[in-house]
């Protein structure tokens, strides 16, 4: 074979190999999301315990916003007990060999409580700035499935989507410092009908506070850090229970409250989906209804 063709040839075997290698690169390997995982646990109550109307009192701060977020607008992803990823707005993810695309596809049939259901371009709306900041690029692909480009592998993209957000997408509907249940919720009817958060500083004040517990004001509230004795005494009679979270505070948990269970190593992070009121009654009506 004379030389020339060799090198043709030789050419055509090595373009073939790139050819091949950045196709083995490029294509979409899924992420596996684990299924079958209640991440909203129903509520079970009797009757009329569902329609509570109920007060919080917790510190202003990123903490209490993160907290109210958590109840109105989910993310993407979130981590169950053991670290598993679970899909809790996506069915699939997949991403290339090299990391530079992503595909994400919505759940189908995820009810939005501004109304219509959760699709790809209302994922590509609520993410764009996200992918944006990352120096990433994001292409509708059809009616569930949205694409993410990027120049180079973006960095801890996976941990982020666990905190990227679709408003509206959640058990509750959020009004400033209020929750209001949503009933259209995908995973059916919270088991509260409202909770209202307070952060007035001067209900946070050691007398203001401790007067709050024993009247039995609060579903919850986070213990001031300073107390009289005698007012410690009365507290410690009211019916909550005490519990130590993982960031140094102290909740006082009513005990009229079923089933609400916060998250110790992360609170706010908190469910209010599955929780609802016991067979007595709270004696004070937060929002006057």
């Amino acid at each position: 074979m004379k030389p020339r063709y060799l090198w043709i040839l030789s050419g055509l075997i090595l373009f073939a190999g790139i050819f091949g290698y950045l196709k083995y690169q490029d294509t979409l390997v899924p992420i596996p999301l684990a299924s079958e995982q209640p991440l909203f646990v129903p509520a079970a109550p009797e009757y009329g315990q569902d329609e509570a109307l109920l007060e919080a009192l917790l510190p202003a701060g990123e903490k209490a916003e993160a907290f109210l977020e958590n109840q109105s607008d989910l993310t993407l992803l979130e981590r169950g007990a053991g670290g598993e990823l679970i899909g809790q707005l996506l069915s699939d993810l997949a991403v290339t060999r090299h990391g530079r695309r992503w595909q994400l596809k919505v759940r189908e049939g995820w009810h939005l409580q501004g109304g219509g259901s959760l699709d790809g371009a209302r994922l590509a709306q609520a993410i764009g700035p996200a992918v944006a900041r990352k120096g990433g690029e994001l292409r509708v692909s059809n009616a569930s499935t949205v694409e993410l480009r990027f120049s180079a592998r973006p960095l801890g993209l996976l941990a982020e989507l666990g905190h990227w957000r679709v408003p509206g997408t959640g058990p509750f509907l959020r009004h400033g410092s209020t929750l209001k249940r949503f009933d259209g919720f995908i995973h059916g009817r919270a088991g509260m009908a409202g909770l209202e958060l307070v952060t007035d500083p001067a209900l946070l004040e050691s007398r203001a506070w401790a007067q709050g517990m024993v009247a039995g004001r609060w579903a919850f509230t986070v213990f001031p850090g300073a107390m009289a004795p005698e007012d410690m005494a009365k507290v410690r009679l009211a019916p909550y229970d005490e519990l130590r979270m993982g960031d140094g505070t102290v909740w006082f948990l009513s005990r009229r409250l079923r089933r609400l269970r916060p998250r110790v190593e992360d609170w706010p992070r908190t469910r209010l989906f599955g929780a609802w009121k016991g067979a007595m009654d709270l004696p004070y009506d937060p929002l006057g209804m």
